[in-house]
């Protein structure tokens, strides 16, 4: 995939952590990734209604509001949503096996390696594409 395809690509980044949100967006912009940051799954699904679909989701499952497990599923319940592959970050105990259970297109364990994060948003976005 050329950068100039990447750049079209959308990533909407779900993280209380600013710290995070910060550095994951930075890694993402700099391989060519438009970026939107949301605060919590509340903040998230408001966007998502209200903005261009993103092509990819990152979501951490730990956040205040509502939380990654609660945003997954009013994700999957909204038809528009729904199709949006998600990612799941996480530095909790048993997250792997948690983001299994909610149907996830992938699970990355934080700290997040850039390399790691870009193999995986590179696959959903492949995926995505060879769908339609």
């Amino acid at each position: 995939m050329s950068a100039v395809t990447l750049s079209h690509k959308r990533i909407l980044l779900i993280d209380d952590n600013p710290v995070t949100r910060e550095a994951l967006s930075m890694i993402l912009a700099a391989s060519g990734y438009c970026v939107a940051l949301a605060n919590n799954g509340a903040d998230a699904l408001c966007r998502l209604r209200e903005h261009r679909r993103p092509d990819v989701i990152l979501l951490d499952l730990s956040m205040p509001v509502l939380d990654g497990h609660d945003f997954r599923r009013q994700q999957q319940e909204d038809d528009a949503l729904a199709s949006i592959p998600v990612i799941v970050f996480s530095g909790m105990d048993g997250a792997a096996e948690e983001a299994a259970l909610l149907g996830v297109a992938g699970y990355l364990h934080k700290p997040v390696e850039a390399a790691r994060l870009l193999e995986a948003v590179r696959r959903c976005c492949e995926a995505k594409q060879a769908v339609g």
